[in-house]
C-alpha cells in the first residue's frame, strides 16, 4: 500500500516512514502548494490542508503539522510555530520563557487524512519544557530548546526513532486506521 504524503521536507518523510513502513505501508512524499488558513484549532487547519490539496491531485493523501505548546504562554505558539521560530528562533523562544517558573510545553503531531469521501485527523502529543540553552544537532525549529523530562535530553539529542516515540503514536493511529480500511474495503492501494 502506498499514501502521499504532502510534503518534501526529508526529516518528516523520514519518521513518517519509521512507523509506516512497519505496517507495509510506503510513503510518497510529493510537494502540493496551498494556502493554509490561520485558526488557532489544529484541526481545523490540518482540515482544511487535506482538502485542499486533494482537490489539487484527486488522491488518497495525508498531510501533517506540528506544533509546541507552552503552557505559561496559554499554549503560545501553537498552530503558529513555524511563523514564531522563523521569526524569532530559538533564542526568542528562549526570551519568552526566561521569567516563568516552570516552563512546561508539549508538542503535538496532528495528520489529516482523506480520500476525498472521508476526512480523519490523527493526533498525539509528547511532554516537555523549554530549557535556556541550546543542545543537540538532530533537529530542527524548537528541536534544540525542548527538553523531554523521561529521556534527560532535548528532541535534538535523540535519534530519529527516540524522536518519534516522544511524539506520541499518531502515526501508528494512522497506519491503524489505513489498514483496517483496506481489509474492510479487501483492496489495496
Amino acid at each position: 500500500m502506498k499514501i502521499i504524503f504532502t510534503t518534501t521536507n526529508k526529516y518528516k518523510i523520514q519518521a513518517a516512514e519509521s512507523v509506516l513502513n512497519k505496517y507495509g505501508i510506503e510513503v510518497v512524499g510529493r510537494e502540493v502548494e496551498v494556502d493554509e488558513i490561520q485558526s488557532d484549532s489544529p484541526e481545523e487547519v490540518i482540515l482544511d490542508k487535506v482538502k485542499k490539496c486533494y482537490n489539487k491531485i484527486k488522491k488518497p493523501l495525508i498531510a501533517m503539522d506540528s506544533g509546541l505548546f507552552i503552557e505559561d504562554l496559554g499554549g503560545f505558539p501553537g498552530v503558529y510555530t513555524k511563523f514564531v521560530v522563523k521569526t524569532i528562533g530559538e533564542d526568542g523562544l528562549m526570551k519568552l520563557t526566561k521569567e516563568f517558573k516552570s516552563n512546561k510545553a508539549y508538542v503535538q503531531r496532528i495528520i489529516g487524512y482523506t480520500d476525498g469521501k472521508v476526512f480523519k485527523t490523527f493526533s498525539s502529543r509528547g511532554n516537555g519544557k523549554i530549557i535556556q540553552e541550546k543542545r543537540g544537532t538532530n533537529g530542527m525549529n524548537y528541536d534544540l530548546v525542548f527538553y523531554v523530562p523521561s529521556k534527560k535530553k532535548t528532541l535534538a539529542e535523540l535519534d530519529l526513532d527516540e524522536q518519534v516515540k516522544v511524539w506520541g503514536d499518531a502515526w501508528d493511529k494512522l497506519a491503524k486506521y489505513l489498514k483496517s480500511r483496506n481489509k474492510k474495503n479487501g483492496r489495496k492501494r
